[in-house]
């Protein structure tokens, strides 16, 4: 395998990790300004997962597979298509691009909480999906 993927998986292993050690703090033992810093920490080690899941992915299907796509959702497909997601991990990912998305564009404090509520419900499902690639290497 290419130095160079390996290196990446390695950055998205670490970055799944560091994500879902962060969804290990309890926000509602916390003082609410505290928590609301803490909850936009969640939120961007979620977004910075997502694009760091989909870039590894690329380079995935591109050097080991010889798949060169260019953006996000058909690369999840192509992945998906490989057999390496099910039917529910492959809707759980593309609705995480969703809530990535969103986030970039989120000016109401009611659409965030909704938002990192769903966040909250990614625990595993990184790791999860990642499995394809990590076993490769």
């Amino acid at each position: 395998m290419e130095e160079r993927l390996k290196l990446q998986l390695d950055q998205l292993s670490e970055a799944i990790a560091d994500f879902e050690c962060s969804l290990d703090i309890d926000t509602g033992t916390l003082d609410e300004v505290v928590a609301d810093a803490v909850r936009a920490g969640q939120a961007q080690k979620f977004e910075f997962v997502v694009g760091l899941f989909w870039k590894t992915a690329k380079a995935f299907l591109d050097r080991i597979h010889g798949f060169d796509l260019a953006s996000p959702k058909p690369i999840i497909k192509k992945y998906f298509e490989l057999g390496n997601l099910d039917y529910a991990a492959l809707d759980r990912m593309l609705r995480a691009f969703e809530i990535r998305n969103s986030l970039s564009h989120v000016y109401r404090k009611e659409t965030f909480q909704t938002l990192h509520a769903e966040i909250l419900g990614y625990r595993g499902v990184f790791s999860q999906t990642a499995k394809g690639m990590m076993e490769t290497a």
